[in-house]
């Protein structure tokens, strides 16, 4: 995780990242978006929602809008999600593909704002002094690109 903060180049980062999933989730036939699987049976469906939805949360609890409520991994100091993140699975297992195409677009305008406005990224973030809130910023990014290569791996 990078110590310092670039807020131009992180917004570049979150642009590009939302550029891509622009672009790569309507190249799913309808077939794929329910059918193509991880290992562990998360659909192309499942990982686009759950993008959407840790965008939105991790920018939210950055900002101090939100506040924690899963608990921390003490060995990582990062909220431990598994058990949230299987909740929301199944309740997003039915959104429309538009719905969930606007839920991308406004959870990526949540992360450009808490870039563009969280007065002091250095400081501790939502769990503690562990990870600055840059680092939980930077984590949208990464954690964007990580599902992202996943799912452009399901199209093979």
């Amino acid at each position: 995780m990078p110590t310092s903060f670039d807020r131009d180049a992180m917004l570049a980062a979150l642009e590009s990242e939302q550029n891509a999933l622009t672009a790569l989730l309507p190249r799913f036939s309808d077939a794929q978006w329910r059918d193509a699987s991880r290992a562990d049976g998360w659909t192309a469906q499942d990982i686009a929602s759950h993008v959407a939805d840790s965008i939105y949360g991790l920018a939210r609890l950055t900002l101090g809008e939100m506040e924690p409520m899963l608990p921390a991994d003490p060995a990582t100091g990062w909220m431990d999600a598994s058990d949230y993140n299987e909740q929301r699975r199944q309740q997003n297992r039915t959104l429309p593909r538009e719905k969930l195409a606007s839920r991308m677009a406004a959870a990526f305008g949540t992360a450009r704002r808490a870039i563009e406005t969280v007065p002091d990224p250095e400081a501790a973030g939502p769990y503690g002094p562990q990870h600055t809130k840059a680092q939980w910023l930077q984590r949208i990014i990464d954690h964007a690109r990580e599902h992202r290569t996943e799912l452009e791996e399901l199209l093979g």
